[in-house]
């Protein structure tokens, strides 16, 4: 994740050995982000509404009266634009889809212990793909991989291109089709009757948390959309 505006981040983690720790994996991955913390769901909100950010990292259990995915699901509902990317010690297939399911773009197991399995999560958030533990790989048919694939297939090369890959990139933030049709000025039916279904051709699947899945498992690279043109009064 590149650019010329500087990478805003939240962390949000209640354990604070843990989340300094984390915040220095993330400084190492990416030295000049602006990275602010959270240590529970209230204080996050209140960043979240004074500041906009790019990336989230939230701890999904939480030890307080709201969880991460409370969290998550505020993402959501405020239609914020921001990637969330959770975090867990647990790695079981029911919560890492349902992480995804509610709109989560990436999901990191805290207690991954082979040597720099957990800055190469990392690095493939920060290169616009999705991470998520093999434990949540496999589908009907297809064998989870070994190991989580480095990014290095472009949406391009699968054949996903111009209003599509919009489409792609914001259905991997979580959004749903509603929103997606307001951002892009088109009706809802387009999206769900047109560019869904074709993406789902192409990658295979049936179902949005699918198509996540498999965007992970191929190791696809979303770029970014290209920052709105800036209009300085009527020609």
């Amino acid at each position: 994740m590149t650019g010329a505006s500087e990478l805003t981040i939240l962390l949000v983690e209640d354990q604070g050995l843990v989340r300094a720790g984390m915040r220095e994996l993330i400084r190492i991955a990416q030295p000049d982000a602006r990275i602010d913390e959270a240590a529970d769901y209230d204080e996050a909100v209140a960043k979240l509404q004074q500041q906009s950010y790019q990336l989230a990292f939230i701890d999904v259990d939480l030890k307080s009266s709201k969880t991460g995915l409370d969290l998550l699901k505020y993402l959501r509902e405020a239609q914020l634009d921001t990637r969330a990317i959770m975090l867990s010690g647990r790695s079981d297939r029911p919560l890492v889809l349902e992480c995804i399911n509610a709109g989560a773009c990436g999901y990191i197991p805290k207690d991954i212990s082979s040597d720099g399995v957990f800055q190469r999560a990392l690095d493939t958030v920060f290169q616009g793909g999705i991470f998520i533990p093999v434990t949540a790989m496999a589908r009907d048919g297809v064998p989870a991989p070994a190991a989580p694939p480095v990014p290095s297939v472009t949406a391009a090369e699968l054949g996903v291109s111009g209003r599509c890959l919009e489409v792609l990139y914001h259905l991997c933030q979580g959004l749903p089709n509603k929103t997606i049709a307001s951002r892009m000025q088109v009706e809802e039916g387009t999206i769900r009757k047109d560019y869904v279904p074709k993406l789902f051709r192409i990658f295979q699947v049936t179902r949005r948390t699918e198509l996540l899945v498999e965007v992970a498992r191929r190791g696809v690279i979303i770029p970014p959309l290209p920052l709105p043109a800036q209009h300085h009064g009527d020609t």
